[in-house]
């Protein structure tokens, strides 16, 4: 075998020091601002599924064999796969996304600049750790991430000018606790709401001034749609699950001018 056959073969290992499996897209969007492509990053909820109740496919528990590190970060799905994680692969090491962060029971914490700060250390010091070749890369990919959250958090506290907004399941629960302003949910305990609560979120809003409603392709929307006729605000699309969580907090900031 000549040495050009060889290079070609031993290639993909030279450009991924280290593959790493996560549960959702925007997880990969984290890692991506640190490892850019020094990493193969494995996604087992793919676009347009639900974190709620995905079941991986074979391929992409075969992919688990292949990681040395597997983030999670406490959507639904991962309660009932999490257990075989270790069967399939028991070399591979579990580490939570979440571990700096003391949650409120709800999953969404990609969607606040405070907390992503917080994750964007837990996947610096694992990738340190296991790729340490490559630490001042990463380190210098990190503050630059960091210094882009900070400008982020500085334009939503300068240009964020409502007080509360409307959306059907409660993604931007950690957001919203970042700029001191209300998320009013309309399905409660997983449940769609009853025609009494709508009622009650429709005079609240009213007398609230709410301009805005939140609707995501992920959830049902004839809810969300129907309270922004009856109270006059405009619906804004956008995607709790999008793979730039970056980008998805500046859109959220921009619907809420």
């Amino acid at each position: 075998m000549n040495a050009k056959i060889i290079n070609l073969l031993l290639f993909p290992l030279l450009l991924f020091a280290l593959e790493i499996s996560v549960s959702i897209l925007p997880q990969k969007g984290i890692i991506k601002q640190i490892a850019k492509n020094k990493v193969k990053i494995n996604v087992l909820v793919p676009k347009g599924a639900s974190p709620a109740t995905y079941s991986p496919t074979f391929k992409q528990i075969k992919n688990l064999t292949h990681s040395s590190v597997y983030f999670t970060i406490n959507v639904p799905f991962e309660k009932k796969f999490l257990p075989k994680v270790k069967t399939i692969n028991p070399n591979i090491k579990i580490v939570s996304f979440s571990k700096f962060i003391k949650t409120d029971n709800n999953p969404h914490i990609w969607l606040s600049p405070t907390l992503l700060y917080l994750q964007a250390k837990v996947v610096l010091d694992t990738l340190i750790k296991y790729d340490p070749k490559n630490k001042d890369f990463y380190l210098k990919n990190y503050a630059t991430y960091i210094n882009e959250l900070t400008n982020l958090e500085l334009k939503g506290i300068k240009e964020i000018k409502q007080k509360a907004f409307i959306t059907f399941h409660p993604s931007f629960h950690y957001f919203a606790k970042d700029f001191g302003i209300e998320e009013i949910a309309l399905q409660k305990q997983g449940k769609s709401p009853s025609f009494k609560y709508l009622s009650e979120i429709i005079k609240s809003a009213k007398k609230k001034n709410i301009k805005s409603v939140i609707i995501s392709p992920e959830f049902p929307t004839k809810y969300a749609k129907l309270i922004a006729h009856k109270i006059g605000a405009k619906v804004f699309v956008i995607s709790p699950l999008n793979q730039n969580p970056q980008q998805t907090i500046n859109t959220l900031i921009k619907a809420l001018k």
